[in-house]
């Protein structure tokens, strides 16, 4: 069950005794405000698992909120905590990482995509390692688009799948983190990444060139992003 304080929204709450009727108190631990549970402030389960497949639409927060009639701020603090649990392997188990190499009937793809963080001076790029047979995000890393964030993402890639084969295009930034005997340069190497990113950006609303659904904070921005990347991955995986 999530707790939300009815004053701050935040999820930081602690039992503080009970009230002269024999009903458990909560306190806030960042404002202060003490409360008793009530409807007003939790949402049923079938609702909020309805509102989880819908952050991984395009719908921007706000249309989610006039869709399920629930408050900007409550969806703020309940997509924070799902987000917030994503891990760093985005799903990618030993198992799945070991049936990847084996299976390389073609090379792992990598290449970026453009996003913005507030404004579109703050570009942001978005560093995709595909495996196109199982169709799973096998990395992903957001900042820059040079040598030094190459590097960064080649770090975030499994050490067992840097031995694979590479697919990129032409940008020089691969070179400098692939060994040549493992790369693979070529614009029509990387279809099947270039349809993926067709996909994201037609499910994720952040992600649509033109849109009004841009992130404010470069944290949230690169969690809903790596959380969407998460629950694909467990899509993929539940068909394999």
């Amino acid at each position: 069950m999530y707790l939300f304080c009815p004053n701050c929204q935040s999820t930081k709450i602690k039992k503080n005794g009970h009230t002269y009727y024999g009903k458990q108190n909560h306190q806030c631990k960042c404002c202060g405000r003490q409360f008793v549970l009530n409807n007003k402030h939790t949402k049923p389960e079938w609702l909020k698992f309805l509102i989880e497949k819908a952050l991984k639409e395009r719908l921007s927060l706000r249309a989610i909120c006039r869709v399920f009639g629930v408050s900007l701020t409550w969806l703020q603090a309940f997509s924070h905590l799902l987000w917030e649990q994503t891990p760093r392997h985005l799903g990618i188990s030993a198992a799945v990482e070991k049936r990847i190499k084996k299976l390389q009937v073609f090379g792992i793809q990598a290449d970026e995509l453009w996003s913005f963080v507030q404004k579109k001076k703050r570009k942001r790029w978005i560093w995709v390692a595909y495996d196109p047979v199982h169709r799973l995000v096998v990395a992903c890393y957001i900042g820059g688009r040079g040598k030094s964030a190459a590097k960064k993402f080649w770090k975030k890639i499994p050490s067992t799948l840097r031995e694979c084969y590479f697919e990129t295009d032409h940008w020089e930034a691969y070179q400098s983190i692939i060994p040549k005997n493992q790369h693979k340069v070529g614009k029509d190497l990387t279809y099947y990444i270039e349809g993926f990113n067709a996909t994201i950006r037609a499910r994720v609303s952040r992600l649509v060139r033109k849109a009004l659904s841009f992130s404010k904070l470069e944290k949230w921005h690169n969690l809903a992003i790596q959380w969407f990347f998460w629950q694909f991955n467990l899509e993929q995986q539940h068909y394999m």
